[in-house]
């Protein structure tokens, strides 16, 4: 494609009218897409600037994840009870990693409980057995 479009370049500097067809031929190409080069296209975009759906509600998605206990489900579930048009789950929650909203688990376990000896009893449940207290 550098090539065709280093070859459209000398001729408009010619300011010779170029045989599309033959172009197209040379390059393997459909001729409307060489005359479409030749009028100044540069391909698409390489980013794409559109706005989320999501957008509108960033305040109200980042105050309800920032109560404590709350998971994206549970926003995304809230989100369809109120009838807001917000999309698919996967798309609600590859939106709330990308803005950074996702809580981060701050639990680091509890420590382990142990009994002093003689303080809890264990009992084997097997076959038939009768207890006296």
């Amino acid at each position: 494609m550098t090539n065709l479009i280093g070859q459209i370049n000398i001729i408009k500097t010619m300011n010779i009218k170029p045989n599309f067809s033959a172009l197209a031929r040379e390059y393997s190409l459909d001729r409307r897409t060489v005359k479409k080069y030749y009028e100044g296209y540069e391909g698409k975009p390489k980013v794409r600037k559109k706005q989320s759906k999501l957008d509108k509600y960033y305040d109200e998605i980042k105050a309800k994840l920032s109560i404590k206990g709350v998971t994206v489900k549970g926003v995304y579930e809230y989100f369809i009870d109120k009838k807001y048009d917000i999309g698919t789950y996967s798309n609600f929650n590859k939106y709330v990693k990308k803005k950074g909203l996702k809580p981060t688990k701050k639990t680091k376990g509890h420590p382990r409980f142990e009994t002093p000896a003689g303080g809890q009893a264990q009992v084997r449940l097997e076959g038939k057995f009768k207890t006296n207290f």
